[in-house]
């Protein structure tokens, strides 16, 4: 059951709920103040941030979103799963966490197409980009009229779970030690 339409991670700078630091830059807190209005007013999408809780929205806004702070690790996954999509307007955050931990839960991802790495997770089955708040509504209908055509956690599977993973790094270190005892993929413990 979801009880959100989208989930927009950006925790706090220095305890302070919305000042700007490197957690406001690394996930695009400037880009995302731009788009929140347009999925909560014109989309009525609700909408859960986590980290940013003593933020100032509009009423019109503010109805549609609930605003936590920090939540711990099984707390937060249990948030994000009851989400629909993650919105992720990063740029400097390469490859978040968040967005692997989405697709594996199942959420398709709506992501800036100018993010430095994650990017490669993205395609038909996985989300959609957008750049800004200019083609924000053409990529957030593409997710809403969509959304039952996404298998994220399916596509991740099936390119990048451990074995998958597992089997490039094998191949990797056994070019750097060939005598590597035979095995059908490595891991990190």
């Amino acid at each position: 059951e979801k009880d959100y339409d989208f989930i927009y991670v950006c925790l706090s700078d220095h305890g302070e709920g919305c000042s700007i630091g490197w957690q406001a830059v690394n996930r695009n807190w400037d880009l995302a103040k731009k788009c929140l209005p347009i999925m909560c007013k014109k989309y009525n999408l609700k909408g859960l941030i986590i980290g940013r809780s003593n933020c100032n929205f509009s009423d019109e806004v503010k109805k549609n979103l609930t605003l936590i702070d920090f939540t711990p690790y099984h707390e937060f996954i249990k948030k994000m799963s009851r989400c629909k999509f993650i919105f992720l307007p990063n740029v400097e955050d390469a490859s978040p966490r968040v967005l692997t931990e989405a697709l594996v839960l199942n959420l398709p991802a709506l992501i800036n197409k100018n993010i430095i790495g994650g990017w490669k997770y993205i395609n038909n089955k996985t989300g959609q980009f957008f750049t800004d708040e200019n083609d924000l509504g053409t990529a957030l209908e593409k997710i809403i009229n969509n959304y039952d055509n996404y298998e994220p956690r399916k596509y991740y599977g099936d390119n990048y779970s451990i074995e998958k993973s597992g089997k490039k790094l094998k191949e990797f270190i056994k070019k750097l030690h060939p005598n590597l005892s035979p095995c059908k993929y490595l891991k990190f413990l």
